[in-house]
């Protein structure tokens, strides 16, 4: 994913999606209520869960998910996190 790009190009990156993360971990935090984790903990958990969504990206053989998709991918494995971790947080909240 990163091999062509350098350092500050990474940095950038990661700022930019940093920053995205936060404004969505906000909307998420009004969504939520108190069923979320916060604005900075619904950012960590999409941040997270992006960089691990990259990182599956990345095991997957060259063919199978297309160049234009790997980011969208990512994303979703991002809201797939935030929609888990909620789930179960739900569930250990008694009632």
């Amino acid at each position: 994913m990163f091999a062509g790009l350098t350092v500050d190009m990474i940095l950038f990156f990661t700022a930019v999606v940093g920053s995205a993360c936060f404004f969505v971990g906000y909307f998420m935090n009004i969504v939520f209520g108190a069923q979320g984790f916060g604005v900075l903990g619904n950012m960590l958990v999409l941040f997270s869960g992006f960089v691990i969504g990259l990182k599956l990206m990345d095991y997957l053989p060259s063919g199978q998910v297309p160049t234009n998709m790997v980011v969208p991918a990512a994303i979703c494995v991002a809201f797939g996190a935030l929609f888990l971790l909620s789930v179960l947080k739900r569930k250990m909240l008694p009632t």
